[in-house]
């Protein structure tokens, strides 16, 4: 099916600012990647290239929500460590799968924010990635209980979310402390495992 110029328009922005960043994309590249005559209609359709910008982040959040792996009515009848587990594996998967040139796109935009921030940095944390924090601290009080400090909970909420990042967002150093180290998008359901097995291992450890 032929995609609307708006599509067209939203889809170009993503290629273009994943090849050139935010700043150094220009209004003619997206018009000309998306084949639109009128230099206008990213005003018309976005108000402007900020207005694009934030709709493909906005899209590239919810193109994550793909890889979640139950639905609402199954999560709440799933064990307290079943939902840590699926969670696990959420992120993972949102973070490192570039199965297809979107996903790779969505992957570089991503990293490229998380090196160099825009003035919109500060409202993906808080539309996007503070809830993913929130609920994970969440589940970690349900498992642990009530006793456990809150400096504890967020500690261990840290060391889930270190473990995924590092690998995106630490990679230069990564390949440099270890040059051998395969790229976690090639072994995404091992690190996933992996990151699943130490994480339950330690705060059953923090239970007893």
């Amino acid at each position: 099916m032929k995609k609307n110029t708006k599509e067209r328009i939203l889809l170009a922005g993503v290629r273009e600012f994943a090849k050139n960043g935010f700043h150094a994309t220009t209004v003619r590249s997206i018009v000309d990647r998306a084949e639109v005559k009128n230099l206008n209609s990213i005003v018309y359709y976005y108000g402007g290239k900020e207005g694009l910008y934030k709709a493909v982040l906005d899209f590239m959040f919810s193109e994550a929500e793909k890889f979640k792996e139950v639905d609402e009515n199954n999560y709440t009848i799933m064990s307290t460590e079943d939902k840590i587990a699926s969670m696990i594996r959420f992120l993972c998967r949102a973070y490192y799968s570039v199965d297809t040139q979107l996903d790779q796109d969505l992957y570089n935009i991503f990293i490229k924010e998380a090196a160099n921030p825009t003035p919109f940095f500060d409202e993906i944390v808080a539309l996007h990635l503070r809830p993913v924090k929130v609920l994970m601290c969440s589940l970690l009080r349900e498992y642990l209980g009530p006793e456990v400090s809150q400096n504890v909970i967020e500690n261990c909420e840290y060391s889930i979310s270190s473990q995924i990042l590092y690998g995106a967002v630490g990679w230069s150093i990564l390949t440099r402390v270890a040059p051998d180290q395969k790229h976690f998008r090639e072994s995404i359901e091992e690190l996933s495992s992996h990151i699943i097995n130490f994480t339950l291992s330690g705060i059953r450890g923090l239970k007893q």
